[in-house]
């Protein structure tokens, strides 16, 4: 009964792409993630319904990487990806994490002068 082992890899990985595939449109069209983000995993869904599908591709593919069992292969493959989408979102929030520091300075900044305003009004009305 190999071959219905197989076939179920299969239909759960074309279950989880589909799944994948409609969860990020609908989480763009919400505008619940930005279409930059979404591209990424729009990739990763559209790799693994294809994979999925079709199963001479998947053995072909890991045998071009070298990989004796191919679901392995496809499964480092999506591991491989999660640490690249890791890497993405690192590289995003330390770009935010600047941008709020220097927001927080201009802040800052903004409030002296103001408060330095205030004290010359109050001075120039005691007079």
């Amino acid at each position: 009964m190999p071959g219905a082992n197989l076939d179920s890899i299969h239909l759960i990985g074309t279950a989880f792409s589909l799944f994948l595939l409609i969860s990020v449109f609908l989480l763009v069209r919400a505008r619940l993630i930005k279409e930059k983000y979404s591209l990424v995993w729009f990739l990763i869904g559209i790799f693994t319904l294809v994979m999925s599908l079709f199963k001479g591709l998947m053995d072909w593919f890991s045998n071009l990487i070298g990989v004796d069992y191919a679901p392995s292969a496809f499964f480092a493959i999506l591991v491989s990806c999660a640490y690249l989408l890791l890497l993405n979102m690192s590289v995003s929030l330390s770009g935010m994490k600047m941008h709020n520091k220097a927001l927080t300075q201009e802040l800052g900044l903004t409030k002296l002068r103001l408060e330095e305003l205030e004290k010359k009004l109050t001075r120039g009305d005691s007079h």
